[in-house]
């Protein structure tokens, strides 16, 4: 089937996250800037109960999202690449979506602040396969824009607590034209492995050697 996303469905909405994306993004790129600062990597999964309006029926869907990030860690901030998948249902619609994209994050002390930009492949199935969008066949596919973002609280080194909130945008290809905005809130636990990345040390290493390959010439 091919689905097409008209330019005001992708672009809708993009101005409220948009700037919000820019000034997350700034200081990771000054902290780019001096390796000093720099401060590892990091492997998160997460999981979460996830609460959607479907924008189709008026009745809500529930589910789970499951996912996972690489992390780019810098002094306060930080740069993901995150992958997530969403299934939820209901009495007259189920949505599920996979896909991925840039994640940004500014950390103090335990709370980390995030905002996302996802692009994911969706699938919406019907109670009732003669539903306007469904083809008779009782589902329909769609490109799927997503942004949004979240808070994090850690409750140990490894490990937080999750609230997380996404707008998506859907077109079923359907004339005259269907286009769906669910919202999905969602809580959960998020699991951290950190591989810590000290520089410093492994200059003055890189130093030493350096110090004793000269003093044998």
């Amino acid at each position: 089937m091919r689905v097409c996303i008209p330019p005001r469905a992708i672009l809708s909405g993009w101005w409220r996250v948009v700037p919000l994306l820019l000034v997350c993004s700034i200081v990771p790129l000054h902290a780019q800037s001096s390796p000093a600062r720099t401060r590892g990597a990091e492997l998160t999964g997460f999981g979460m109960y996830t609460f959607l309006t479907p924008d189709y029926g008026g009745l809500p869907d529930s589910g789970f999202t499951v996912g996972g990030d690489f992390t780019k860690l810098y002094k306060f901030t930080s740069l993901s690449l995150e992958f997530r998948y969403k299934n939820a249902v209901g009495p007259t619609v189920g949505e599920n979506t996979l896909g991925g994209g840039p994640r940004f994050e500014y950390r103090w002390t335990r709370v980390h602040v995030y905002a996302d930009l996802l692009g994911s492949t969706g699938t919406i199935t019907f109670s009732n396969k003669n539903a306007r969008g469904s083809y008779g066949k009782g589902f329909n596919g769609s490109v799927v824009y997503t942004y949004g973002g979240g808070v994090d609280y850690d409750l140990s080194g490894g490990l937080a607590v999750r609230f997380d909130y996404q707008s998506e945008h859907w077109d079923l290809e359907e004339k005259p034209e269907i286009l769906l905005f669910p919202n999905a809130l969602s809580v959960g636990i998020v699991l951290r492995v950190r591989f810590p990345h000290d520089r410093s040390r492994w200059n003055s290493g890189w130093d030493a050697d350096l110090h004793g390959a000269r003093l044998k010439r």
